[in-house]
Parts: C-alpha cells; sequence; structure tokens
C-alpha cells in the first residue's frame, strides 16, 4: 500500500500537464500508466523516414497561439508550419484538383467561390446554427453547397475527427464551433524532433513519480480521500490518496475497464454515452519507385473521399524523403487494425493506387510503421467529436469534479472548443491541477 497526496490514473499529455503543476506546487503525487510508456496517444516512429521522425499518433500541432509551442519551446526543441490544406489536392471524376485552382477560378467545383464556401462561409454558417439537432451530413444535403466546398468541410469536419458527416451533430459542432479560439481549419505545425522527443525531455523530471505498466482497475471514494487499485506488473497493489485525477480516454471509461465506488454520478455515466469517439488508423510509408511525387508535385495532402487521407509529413522541405502517411478512419480503420502489418500496408496502398489518376503510380512500400489506436486497450478510439445528441453541457458534466476528491481531465474534458487537440489535453491536465490545488488548501 502506498500514501500520497495525489495519484493522477494516465501519462498522456493531460496527466502529464497535471503532474507539471503539481510539481510546480510541491505536492506529493504518483502517476500511474497501464502501458509499458508514456504519452497516450502520441507515438512517432523514427525508422520509415531513415532517422526523421514520422507521427504514428498525434500527427501535429493544430493553431499558432497553442500551449504545445509553449511546451515545445520550453524543451528547446522547435515547430515549422505543416501547409497540408495549402497545398491539398482532392480528386474528382479521375482528376487531380487544387482548391482553388488558377486555371478554373469560376469551375463550380474547384474554383474560387467552391473555396470560399467551404473555407469562409459555410464554416461561419455552421458556428451560428440553432436548429434542430440534424447530422452533418443531412445540413450538407439541405445547403447544397458546391462539390469541392462539400469536399472541403467533409474533410476538416468529419475526416479530421476520425469520423463520417452522418455522425456529426450540428448541435454540438456549432457550440465547438463557437467556443473555438483558433481559426477554421487551423494553421498546422510539426513538432521538428518529433512528438516522442517532447515527451522525453518534458517527463525527464517525472520519471521518478512515474510507474509504468500500472493498470488501475478501481476507484473508491470515502470520507474525503480516495484508494485506488492497481494491478502492476502483475502484482496487486492499493494507492491512497487525498485526491485522484482520472485522465484516460472517453473509451476506457466508457468500456468500465475501471470501476468506481460508489457509482459517477448519472450526469458523468450520460456524457460517456453521449460524445463521440472516432476511430482512427495511422499508416506511415516509405515509397520506393513509382512516379506519385513527381506527376502530384509537392502535395500535403490527398483526399479523394475514401477512408483515407494521404498526408506529406515532409511537405515543402528540401531532399524530403519519400514517405506518405495514410490517416485511416471509420469502419475501414478498426477493420484494417485487426489485420496482419503485411495486410494493412496492402489494403492502404491498394486503396492509394485505386484513387490515383491513369499513369500515376505510387510504387512498393520498402518500409512502414503502423499506430493502431481503436484496437491499443488503453485507448481504443483516436479522439472525441461532436456526436448527434451530444453538446457541450456533456463536456462540462464529464469534467466536473466527484465528491470534491475526484477529478477528471484529457481532450474529451474540454468545454473550450479545443476538443480532440495535445493542446486540448495539456489545457485539461493544468485545470484538473488547479482544481485539486484549490481542494487541498485550508478552508
Amino acid at each position: 500500500m502506498e500514501d500520497r497526496d495525489v495519484v493522477i490514473i494516465g501519462a498522456g499529455m493531460a496527466g502529464l500537464a497535471c503532474a507539471q503543476r503539481l510539481t510546480e506546487a510541491n505536492v506529493d503525487f504518483v502517476v500511474l500508466e497501464a502501458a509499458d510508456r508514456i504519452g497516450g496517444r502520441v507515438r512517432t516512429d523514427y525508422t520509415v523516414a531513415a532517422g526523421r521522425p514520422l507521427e504514428i499518433g498525434a500527427l501535429m500541432i493544430h493553431g499558432r497561439n497553442v500551449v504545445t509551442h509553449d511546451w515545445v519551446l520550453e524543451s528547446g526543441l522547435h515547430a515549422r508550419p505543416l501547409p497540408l490544406m495549402r497545398r491539398a489536392r482532392f480528386l474528382f471524376g479521375g482528376h487531380v484538383r487544387r482548391l482553388p485552382s488558377v486555371d478554373n477560378l469560376l469551375h463550380r467545383t474547384v474554383g474560387l467561390r467552391a473555396f470560399y464556401q467551404g473555407g469562409v462561409s459555410l464554416p461561419r454558417a455552421i458556428a451560428r446554427y440553432r436548429g434542430p439537432d440534424i447530422s452533418l451530413a443531412e445540413y450538407l444535403d439541405r445547403e447544397a453547397p458546391l462539390p469541392g466546398a462539400r469536399s472541403i468541410v467533409e474533410l476538416l469536419y468529419a475526416h479530421a475527427a476520425a469520423t463520417s458527416p452522418e455522425t456529426i451533430g450540428m448541435q454540438a459542432q456549432a457550440e465547438e464551433s463557437a467556443a473555438a479560439t483558433e481559426e477554421f481549419g487551423y494553421r498546422n505545425f510539426q513538432v521538428v524532433e518529433g512528438y516522442e522527443e517532447l515527451l522525453r525531455r518534458r517527463g525527464a523530471s517525472l520519471a521518478g513519480r512515474i510507474r509504468l505498466r500500472a493498470a488501475a482497475t478501481a476507484v473508491h471514494r470515502a470520507e474525503g480521500r480516495v484508494a485506488v487499485q492497481v494491478i502492476t506488473d502483475g502484482s496487486p497493489l492499493e494507492v491512497r490518496a487525498k485526491r485522484a485525477v482520472v485522465t484516460v480516454p472517453l473509451t476506457v471509461l466508457r468500456a468500465g475497464a475501471i470501476s468506481f465506488d460508489p457509482p459517477l454520478p448519472a450526469d458523468k455515466l450520460e456524457a460517456l454515452r453521449a460524445i463521440g469517439m472516432g476511430e482512427a488508423l495511422v499508416v506511415a510509408m516509405r515509397l520506393r519507385g513509382g512516379n506519385l511525387f513527381e506527376r502530384l508535385g509537392d502535395f500535403g495532402t490527398l483526399w479523394a473521399g475514401t477512408a483515407s487521407t494521404f498526408q506529406r509529413a515532409y511537405v515543402g522541405v528540401r531532399d524530403a524523403p519519400p514517405v506518405i502517411t495514410a490517416f485511416v478512419v471509420g469502419e475501414e480503420a478498426r477493420k484494417r487494425s485487426e489485420l496482419p502489418d503485411g495486410e494493412v500496408v496492402a489494403a492502404t496502398l491498394e486503396e492509394l493506387r485505386s484513387i490515383l489518376p491513369e499513369g500515376v503510380t505510387p510504387g512498393t512500400v520498402e518500409a512502414h510503421a503502423i499506430g493502431r489506436w481503436s484496437t491499443n486497450p488503453w485507448v481504443r478510439g483516436a479522439y472525441t467529436y461532436p456526436s448527434l445528441g451530444s453538446g457541450m453541457r456533456h463536456r462540462r458534466n464529464l469534467a466536473a469534479p466527484v465528491d470534491g476528491v475526484l477529478f477528471f481531465a484529457g481532450e474529451a474534458t474540454h468545454y473550450g472548443g479545443e476538443a480532440a487537440t495535445v493542446h486540448g489535453a495539456i489545457e485539461t491536465g493544468y485545470r484538473a491541477a488547479d482544481e485539486v490545488l484549490a481542494s487541498l488548501r485550508p478552508t
């Protein structure tokens, strides 16, 4: 048995942020992490691109003015712009199109009007939406935007959320959009040295306080304290503390991987059911042969409305390695996640081949790395999205402390429009730590 002031369950970005704030306040705490590594849904591969980092978890920093940039600078690392949308390619009718296309400014599919509709007027209308809770797909059917505009919206609101337009709820999306502080579509950035290096440096000072392979299975609260049951390397352990902070993904809680005694309040259980969780698979591939990069140019994103977007982590970089990353979402992500590596790569390469115009070939895959987040038992999905029937109230209820001793963090608990992001997770870790510190102060 151990006694601490605070126990943090989960060493993802929210857990690390919470730990940082408690360290600064000289609070005695321990972090329990079920996996054999810290970082949660953040993971970097350094093999596929011959030593250069490729993200197979969280792919980028979303936004120009977010706390992740502070972490990068404080850690002595660097971030560079990642112009995925500015160099996007969309496939329509077997042809690759840029948006907007200089050669077709008046084209109803790829022209300037479609670009403005998809990037400006529709996002503004979505943020102002106050109608019935219909799906994004139904909303777009009603509005009948230009095809290019619809592709932009479906890509940035649904595919980027690791789900489909049929599952996005307009009421919740409007709340999220209105609350967000970063612009629609984001300015995206890449951690030059890789997110794993950021984790290594941020976690170094916490090494003695983080316990890996320590899965919390039950949380009991009574008389103003908590007792956490843990299985660590196959052996049972009880950690008692004044406070506990739960930072594990929504789907882990939804699955009942951690039991609570007394049970969690009804509004929190409702939130766990209501908030959506996307499905994602990341497949990084180094290509050999073929003419994909020569024929399509230095593109950032390639999309044809299929299960995957194909992205280039080194777009705009001189002597960029011949690598491409498939971000696979939805049911297809879960289906492929259950396949052996070779079959995952084959299916993903075949999808890429199927969308390319005649005469454009990707070649063969000579190295790969796969991030299977949907089938990872400590994650069970991608990240949350504003589903039909949900609302910001559900995020607030999920974030709310219980009995003054149990606190919650993680991207799912962000109610300021920045859920499903690394910086959103960090902000909730800070928020939960501040709530804990306030509760520990003498009254």
